[in-house]
This record gives C-alpha cells, structure tokens and sequence, in this order.
C-alpha cells in the first residue's frame, strides 16, 4: 500500500495520476481522513504536504513552521512505514543560483536560510531522524493540472508578476516529477538527498512572450535565478528540460480558452 499525504494538491495529484495509471495500491491523505486513518502502515509513504506559499514564514513563522515541520513530524509519527518520500525545497540552499552552489552534498548553514529554506531544512532533519528507509526530493518551481500560483501561473492570467521578467528558473510538469521520484524511490540509493528540478531555466520574458500579451509587473519585483545542480537524479531518472515542460504547459493552456 501506498500512502500519499497532500494527494489533491498541485503536487501530490500527480503521483495520484501516476499511481492510478499504474494500477498501484494507494490511499490518498487529507485533513478529512487523516485522524481516522492514524496508525495505519504502508510500504511508501509519499508526502506532497507541506506548505508552498514562501511569504508566510516571514509574515506567520510559527504557523508556517507548523505546515512545513510539525505537520512531517507527525507523520513520521502517525504512519509507520518501510520508505518515507519527502517533498522539500531546493530553497534550502542560501543560493540557487548555479549548479555549483547547490549540490546535495555541500554543508548547509542554516544561519543563511531563508526563513522558508530553513523551515524546509528542520523538516529534512526530522525525516532523516526518524525515517527508517528515505529520500528527499528538493524541489523547484512546477507547472501542471490545478496550478493557482507562480510566475507561469500570473504571466497566463495577466499578472501582475511578482518577479521581474528578467528572471530564469526551473519547472518541471507536476507528472512528471511523479516519475522521476517514485524512480528514485524504487531504484536509486536510499537515505540520500537528490535535486528534483527541471533542466536548465527559462526566463519569465521568454513565457511573457509565449503567452503574447503584455503582463504588469508589481513595482520592486526582485530579478532571481533558480539554477541547482540536477547530476545526481540524472544518474537514476531521465530529467525533462525546463524550456520544453514551461512552452508546452503554455501552449496547452492557451488552446483551451
């Protein structure tokens, strides 16, 4: 049996399509059955749970550490299983700008975190505590079925943009990360950390372009680059080019208005 904590959301929906396809045991976890389906084990324990919206653990920091770092712990409590799939954050990393910074392998200081990547960070730990059997996946930026927010997200419908259009970063399609994760679940190297990202960036103009509108940008909107390294998922699983996923994402969308 398989477990999927967070299986309707962006994320988590798309090991939910994977698993359906396959014909997979699994069990979706959500607030509604989450008490009575406490203490309840599973071979794979998949969890897309944790919270995405990065401004609340500088607004709410003790509400967004209870979404990104209580709300594992106690499912590292409340479900006993043989392999846990923990969703983080390639935020962890103080910067993401290049490949060369952001290796799994490299010591983290948690005092250059980000309030958000440091709360990510402290969830990573309680899953390498308690965990029998694990993998984190680091994740970036994703497109897919029920996306509400990010820059694709905005330059689709009209803005305004909350980073500037100069900007380059990683996506990849919410299926499949599914893929890629469950591969490295299944065949790479336990207890280990590996960067799930799409390859290479794309620039937020060159989606603004696509889309073939003009889009404003909020006044002050900081210019980022999310670039981590991808080498050590690449060794297990095929990982798909960020341009590709975002263009095709776009286009698909814009055939159905």
């Amino acid at each position: 049996m398989i477990f999927v904590i967070g299986g309707r959301g962006l994320v988590g929906s798309g090991f939910v399509r994977l698993l359906e396809a396959r014909g997979d045991e699994f069990q979706i976890i959500d607030r509604a059955n989450y008490d009575s389906l406490r203490g309840q084990k599973c071979e794979l324990l998949v969890n897309a749970n944790g919270n995405s919206r990065k401004p609340l653990a500088k607004q709410a920091p003790l509400e967004e550490f209870d979404a990104s770092v209580r709300s594992v712990r106690s499912s590292l409590i409340d479900f006993p299983c043989e392999t846990y799939v923990h969703i983080s954050s390639c935020d962890v990393y103080p910067d993401c700008t290049s490949p060369e910074v952001s290796r799994e392998d490299q010591i983290l200081n948690p005092a250059k975190q980000s309030p958000y990547g440091f709360h990510k960070y402290l969830a990573e730990q309680c899953v390498m505590h308690a965990a029998p059997r694990w993998i984190v996946a680091r994740c970036g930026g994703f497109v897919g079925p029920g996306l509400r927010k990010n820059a694709i997200f905005d330059a689709l419908h009209g803005g305004p943009l909350w980073l500037d259009p100069a900007s380059s970063l990683q996506f990849l399609h919410t299926d499949q990360a599914a893929e890629v994760i469950l591969k490295l679940a299944t065949q790479a190297p336990a207890n280990r950390v590996y960067n799930v990202c799409g390859q290479g960036v794309i620039s937020i103009a060159e989606v603004i372009e696509a889309v073939g509108q003009p889009v404003p940008v909020q006044p002050g909107s900081p210019k980022v680059r999310y670039e981590v390294s991808v080498e050590s998922a690449q060794q297990f699983a095929e990982i798909p080019e960020t341009r590709k996923t975002v263009l095709d994402f776009v286009r698909a969308q814009l055939e159905t208005r």
